[in-house]
């Protein structure tokens, strides 16, 4: 049944994972519902999880509860007869390699390995190396930590970050962070770390596939002889925060008066330009035309569900609005850093996942890791985990939908999942199918 019903539609396929949702948690028996499941991308799934790798958010609970009953034979047809991804690449972020101490963060709730910082890419690299080949690997920004200019040694730390990062047998693509902004100037970021500029830009790895690398530090206040670009950037900042924005640093509680979302407009943020964002647009609009998914790489976050207000764009409304802009599925997944937690939210004008990652600073003594393998296929998003970072499976819209999804009645911050104001993609995914079915009559 479920076969003829692909071949009528393939829009059909939406509404059916949605199906499947349901009649997996009500179905003991998993024969009779593996006779259901008939598309390489669910099999596949299946395989990861009765494989034990890694929690897999759509459909988690089901596949949890069914799992076990899939023979060994099984498990490995379907991983046979799984399709090859289209693209894949590593990513990593918030490094903030320093050689010091570990030591707790600003407010005495974290504690941070600094020079473990430095295993966990070592690691990752090593990792990434030794698997099946890799388009490019992503660095999120934030390559090295503030204490290395507070102690004069920024640029021997960031030597030792990019000899672990020469050893790769693929390109880097190095974003910036407020971190390089606190060591370098602009002039010298583009000139000691390669592959960072243009600050913001645009390639396809593969046919169907386009990746966006923005640049949420196009104004901001804390760039190192910044000059007229500081100077703008704390003029914005003034109109949001009234607090002494130009006072030794950590002398003055900058967060002072601030409320919800309002926190957002501290100096470690960072917002948009008109050019960038109508490079954007433009872009997106070349996407949408080409009929190709986009994936961005950002440092800072720009949904609020997927971060804490002090981790967000201060002008995140505004990338929102040309995010939101092309068909939906077209804007496949946001990948950002920034908020060491991490965090996971699914925008629902959209149907773009949001995936920020943790930072290796907080990785356990006992498992150095935290970087993960991004895979893109038709239908979906793996991510392949490592240590900190959980792995997920997110499932893609099919660009043919030409409405966006009604967003649940959360208010920023309200939402449900991985941390306050998240969806786990499984939550995500049944409002999306229930969306779907309704748009499709």
């Amino acid at each position: 049944c479920a076969g003829h019903m692909r071949q009528a539609s393939p829009q059909l396929e939406v509404v059916l994972r949605g199906l499947e949702v349901v009649l997996a948690d009500e179905v003991e028996a998993f024969r009779p519902l593996q006779q259901l499941w008939a598309s390489p991308w669910q099999r596949e799934v299946l395989g990861r999880a009765a494989a034990g790798h890694g929690r897999c958010d759509v459909p988690a609970r089901a596949l949890r509860k069914t799992a076990a009953a899939a023979s060994s034979t099984a498990v490995a047809a379907a991983e046979r007869a799984a399709p090859a991804p289209a693209l894949r690449f590593g990513a990593i972020a918030d490094v903030q390699f320093a050689d010091v101490d570990d030591a707790w963060n600003f407010k005495g709730t974290q504690r941070r390995g600094y020079r473990g910082a430095l295993e966990c890419l070592r690691r990752a690299i090593d990792d990434w190396d030794s698997g099946p080949e890799l388009s490019f690997v992503a660095d999120l920004g934030d390559i090295i930590d503030q204490q290395c200019e507070a102690i004069g040694d920024s640029y021997r730390a960031l030597n030792m970050v990019l000899a672990e990062y020469a050893r790769l047998r693929t390109k880097v693509e190095h974003m910036v962070g407020n971190h390089e902004l606190y060591n370098f100037s602009r002039r010298e970021c583009a000139e000691l770390i390669p592959n960072i500029t243009p600050w913001f830009r645009s390639w396809q790895p593969v046919q169907g596939w386009r990746m966006i690398v923005l640049d949420p530090y196009d104004l901001n206040a804390i760039e190192r002889d910044g000059g007229q670009a500081v100077e703008d950037g704390l003029d914005y900042l003034s109109q949001h925060n009234p607090n002494d924005l130009r006072a030794p640093r950590g002398s003055v509680d900058l967060s002072k008066g601030l409320n919800g979302l309002q926190h957002r407009f501290l100096p470690m943020g960072g917002a948009f330009k008109h050019e960038q964002l109508s490079w954007l647009r433009d872009e997106l609009r070349a996407a949408e035309e080409s009929q190709e998914r986009v994936i961005v790489l950002t440092h800072l976050p720009v949904l609020p569900e997927a971060t804490v207000p002090g981790g967000l764009t201060w002008n995140f409304d505004a990338v929102l609005e040309v995010l939101r802009g092309p068909h939906p599925g077209t804007v496949a997944l946001v990948l950002a850093g920034h908020f060491h937690c991490g965090a996971y939210a699914l925008d629902f004008a959209s149907g773009t996942h949001h995936v920020t990652l943790p930072s290796p600073l907080h990785a356990h003594a006992d498992d150095l890791r935290a970087h993960c393998v991004v895979e893109a296929f038709e239908d979906r998003v793996e991510i392949m985990g490592r240590g900190l970072v959980p792995s997920r499976t997110l499932p893609l819209l099919p660009q043919s939908l030409q409405e966006p999804l009604d967003a649940p009645d959360y208010a920023p911050g309200q939402g449900l999942g991985d941390k306050g104001g998240a969806f786990h993609a499984s939550e995500g995914a049944a409002l999306m199918m229930s969306r779907a079915f309704e748009i499709l009559g």
